[in-house]
């Protein structure tokens, strides 16, 4: 694309995401009309897709990826940042949040993201490899770390295991357990892990990691977390009794710019169904 417009669709991605300039130009594609959160490979979309298993599972109300304990990434002050074959997690925090992904010490895998593991450290950036798709992710507070040349021995955190521990058994067993996802809920399951953070400029509706409102309107909801994310094949499920309202979830979804390409919502009795080709994803707060 010109690279004029190129610059002013990522100046509209940052008013989405909260992103830097630096973050928001390294997750812009190359071509199309787009923003490009959603633009990626099968693999890390498949990635994103896992990781709202274990973020929107959590509480009385838990399928068993709660398990994974990822819930806990919200209650920080995070920015999502998606590219092509990667997803950066932008924090203050970087090593807090990935001891929530990654395996550490001599415990077994169990409150992690199942085949997530270090490949390389640089200062307080953590490059992690998912095993089974074998696509990237990082934790990090500078979001161009991923082109450093090498990292620093001295600053690795020994105790995170690294891509030298290859599957274990029950992370075999997970992976075999999950129900199949045809590839548009995949999508749209993969859409609530990068509209996390998500808000819009004109504060009509924003995310708030699952945790706040802030645009901070009178309306409030539950304060305590419990969400359930479930189904299979072409229908899955999400029902939730914190933040974010139902009707900025549909909207961050399905919005013009910032939504899901081809996503269309319609309100139900219970909720939205969001639409995506075959697929529906049921939002019942």
């Amino acid at each position: 694309m010109p690279h004029s417009t190129r610059r002013s669709l990522a100046a509209r991605r940052r008013a989405y995401t909260g992103e830097d300039r630096t973050a928001a130009a390294l997750g812009m594609p190359r071509s199309a009309n787009s923003i490009g959160l959603d633009s990626c490979t099968p693999a890390q979309r498949r990635l994103r897709a896992l990781w709202a298993l274990g973020v929107f599972n959590d509480g009385v109300l838990q399928a068993w990826p709660g398990e994974w304990a990822l819930y806990g990434i919200t209650a920080y002050n995070i920015v999502v940042s998606p590219q092509h074959d990667h997803l950066a997690i932008i924090t203050s925090t970087p090593h807090n949040v990935v001891c929530w992904l990654t395996p550490n010490g001599n415990d077994t895998p169990g409150n992690n993201l199942p085949g997530l593991r270090l490949e390389r450290q640089i200062a307080d950036t953590y490059l992690l490899r998912h095993l089974p798709t074998g696509t990237t992710m990082s934790v990090t507070t500078q979001p161009d770390s991923q082109l450093a040349p090498r990292d620093n021995p001295a600053l690795r955190d020994d105790r995170l295991w690294g891509i030298d521990k290859p599957l274990t058994e029950y992370e075999r067993a997970t992976f075999e357990e999950l129900p199949p996802m045809a590839p548009a809920t995949e999508t749209l399951l993969a859409g609530l892990t990068v509209r996390l953070c998500l808000r819009d400029p004109n504060r009509e509706w924003a995310i708030g990691t699952w945790w706040r409102d802030p645009l901070k309107r009178p309306r409030e909801r539950a304060r305590f977390s419990t969400r359930r994310l479930w189904g299979s094949g072409s229908r899955w499920e999400l029902e939730w009794r914190s933040y974010p309202y139902p009707d900025d979830l549909a909207q961050a979804m399905t919005d013009p710019l910032a939504g899901i390409p081809g996503a269309k919502a319609q309100r139900v009795r219970r909720g939205w169904d969001i639409h995506l080709d075959d697929g529906i994803l049921a939002l019942r707060p």
